[in-house]
């Protein structure tokens, strides 16, 4: 659920969700509404929360302490000359070919089992030429 946070005045006097302490009408007031529509099986109410703008900065705050910052792994780069790059596009290209064949071939058809291993056959060709191109993607072996 993604919800619809805004800040306004408050209208009517509503309790925090964060310290339990009542917001006075004509204060400042953090609205975050939950939409629950559209999860089929659960159709509970929508849920409606009011925070002090200082306590939702806080309980923002305690939820960063609780799963600290992990910098995102890039994905490795692989010490390749152009040519070596090149080559190891087209062995993708071609194995990504391959696959959709694979998937292609319909179930009725006659000579199936005959068709899928010449395909797999050709898949282990590559994989054979792929190591010598930075190696064989972790994908491939799923």
């Amino acid at each position: 659920m993604i919800p619809n946070v805004c800040m306004a005045w408050c209208q009517r006097k509503a309790m925090c969700k964060w310290c339990n302490k009542p917001i006075e009408a004509g204060n400042p007031i953090v609205t975050v509404f939950y939409w629950r529509k559209g999860v089929e099986g659960n159709r509970k109410l929508n849920l409606k929360f009011y925070y002090h703008p200082q306590c939702w900065v806080d309980q923002g705050t305690d939820y960063l302490k609780m799963n600290p910052y992990v910098p995102h792994k890039r994905s490795r780069k692989l010490p390749l000359t152009k040519e070596d790059t090149e080559r190891r596009v087209t062995l993708l290209r071609r194995k990504a070919s391959l696959d959709q064949r694979k998937r292609n071939l319909k179930a009725n058809f006659p000579d199936r089992v005959l068709a899928e291993a010449r395909i797999d056959s050709h898949i282990a060709e590559i994989m054979v030429e792929i190591v010598s191109v930075g190696g064989i993607p972790k994908r491939w072996l799923e």
